[in-house]
Order: structure tokens, then C-alpha cells, then sequence
């Protein structure tokens, strides 16, 4: 029988739409390409608002001289803390009213899959996963995706992330005196006490839009990993209703046109047009495809020696 012949049932169909699903999501696009954008302005604002408005104005209304005096003489136990070492601020403007607002140059869980997406990715974790069950039921095969990403996160030993899923809004998260030298610097003595039990005041208004930078390049590189995640479950959700309708083989390669090199299948294992499948979606399928041919052509250029040329 024609590989292309092979009549589909539901054990295929799933195997199909697994390795539909692991192609997509480890193929880059442009989206891929706008989240390193924007990890990459959020690195630059992470360094210069530090450099620029946290380091001096932290500094000026705690001295450092000082701070340490108070760490010198702090001890053990409830209360007998005087400072702590701390990167979690709220600043308010002074020149219009405007509520206290948190900075953070500390990760929660959405910064880290968004700053570490490639390597989480190469590992083979899903980045996405709370996105993906946003407004879903959570179900087992969640849990262990679930604690498969929190693995993965935990061992990038990154000393900024909280563990937290969010920004608690007036608990911060203690600094272990051990993470010191891997926080990249971003890192002062403050009194202690909650990061919202220390609001300071902004007199310059450059410095307030500086912070205000800061924090939206975070959203930024959020949102942009939401826009991956939007545009290949669309991608998915596609080719998945391609299969579920096909009965041959043949049928979901009109869509999915480079299936022989994405997946290696056996005749014995992997196994009337599709009519009712949106022009708008057979044409995400083929370009998808045109996409991973692409970046085979350039894989193979790179690879190719160069012949010599005879004179």
C-alpha cells in the first residue's frame, strides 16, 4: 500500500497532531523574533533605569554608609532586623497625583518564561503552558507539564526569580545574602520591612518616565510571548481540524506539505478532500510549511563547503 493511502484512525490521528504540534511550536517566526526584541530592551532599561534613577535616588534617601551600620547591628530572630538588602521599590512623583507605584528588578514566573523562552524551549518544556490554560480546566496532563516548567525555571539558577507567579504588592521577596553576587548588581540596603513600607518620592519627571519605561518593557516582553503562543495554537487548532476530518493520509499532506521530513513514520504505524476547511486556514498551513523549507535552504547554504574555483 502507498504511504500516502494509509487510512487514518484515532490512535494515528493522535500521533499525527502530537507531531504537528512539537513542529510548530519549535518553529521560529517572526513573533519568535519580536520577543527577542523585546527581551532585549528590557535588558538594556533593566541596566540603565537601575544605573540612572534606582541607584542614586535609593542611595539618597538611604546611605549606603548607614544601611550597613544598621546591617552590622541587626540580629537573629522577629524584630531584630534593622536592614536588609532588597531590589523591589514603590516610587511616587511629586509633581502630579499619581498613586505609589511598584519596580521590581526581581523575575516572576511570566518574566522568566519570557526571558529564558529559547532555553526553556530547548529543553523541552512548554513556555506557554499558562497561557495555554488560561480559561482552561487544569487536568493531569497539566500538573505534569506544570511542575515539569517549574523544574526546568528552578534549574536556570537564576537568583532574581521570587518563585512567585506574581508581584505581591506590598511583601517582597527576602534576598539571601548567598544570591549577592549573582544579581547582576541590582541590589541595595534599605531598612527593613516591606518594598511598599519604603515609598519614595520622584522629583524628576525624566527619571518617572524612565521608570515608567522600565516596567512597560517588561508587559512588552510579556505580551510578546503571548503573541507566539496566539499565533501557533491558532497554527494547532488548524491542522488539528484538518486531521480530525481527514481519512487518508494523503489528505492531511495537502496541508502539511513538508510531513515526510518534520516526522519519521512507519507505513505500519501512521495510519475526499478536506472541503470544509477556510481558505484562511489552508493558507496558514502551506505558509508554515513554506516558512520550514526556508530555513532549510539557509541551514544548507551554511553547511555546504565552498568549491574551489579553478583558475
Amino acid at each position: 500500500m502507498n504511504k500516502d493511502d494509509i487510512r487514518l484512525n484515532k490512535a494515528k490521528r493522535d500521533a499525527i497532531k502530537k507531531a504537528w504540534r512539537d513542529t510548530t511550536l519549535k518553529t521560529p517566526t517572526q513573533k519568535d523574533e519580536l520577543l527577542n526584541d523585546a527581551v532585549s530592551k528590557f535588558r538594556e532599561l533593566e541596566q540603565s533605569v537601575w544605573d540612572n534613577v534606582i541607584n542614586p535616588v535609593v542611595i539618597s534617601n538611604f546611605p549606603q554608609d548607614d544601611m550597613k551600620i544598621l546591617k552590622k547591628y541587626s540580629r537573629g530572630g522577629y524584630g531584630g532586623s534593622f536592614a536588609q538588602y532588597d531590589n523591589c521599590f514603590y516610587f511616587k512623583p511629586s509633581f502630579e497625583d499619581r498613586q505609589e507605584t511598584q519596580f521590581c528588578w526581581n523575575y516572576n514566573r511570566d518574566d522568566m518564561t519570557a526571558l529564558y523562552y529559547n532555553d526553556l524551549m530547548s529543553v523541552g518544556v512548554n513556555p506557554n503552558l499558562y497561557y495555554e490554560y488560561e480559561n482552561k480546566e487544569n487536568n493531569p496532563h497539566y500538573y505534569k507539564q506544570d511542575q515539569d516548567l517549574k523544574d526546568a525555571v528552578d534549574n536556570l539558577k537564576v537568583a532574581k526569580y521570587t518563585g512567585n507567579k506574581s508581584y505581591n504588592n506590598y511583601h517582597d521577596q527576602d534576598i539571601n545574602e548567598s544570591d549577592i553576587g549573582n544579581l547582576g548588581g541590582h541590589y541595595l540596603l534599605v531598612p527593613q520591612g516591606s518594598c511598599h513600607s519604603r515609598v519614595m518620592m520622584i522629583n524628576n519627571q525624566d527619571d518617572w518616565q524612565q521608570l515608567r519605561s522600565f516596567n512597560r518593557s517588561k508587559t512588552n516582553m510579556q505580551n510578546a510571548q503571548k503573541d507566539i503562543f496566539k499565533e501557533k495554537i491558532q497554527l494547532i487548532n488548524d491542522m488539528n481540524a484538518v486531521v480530525d476530518q481527514a481519512k487518508f493520509l494523503n489528505e492531511v499532506k495537502k496541508y502539511w506539505v513538508d510531513l515526510d521530513q518534520c516526522v519519521n513514520f512507519d507505513a505500519d504505524e501512521i495510519g475526499t478532500a478536506v472541503s470544509i476547511i477556510s481558505d484562511d486556514t489552508k493558507q496558514r498551513l502551506l505558509d508554515s510549511a513554506k516558512l520550514r523549507q526556508a530555513q532549510r535552504d539557509i541551514v544548507a547554504v551554511v553547511k555546504t563547503p565552498k568549491q574551489k574555483v579553478d583558475a
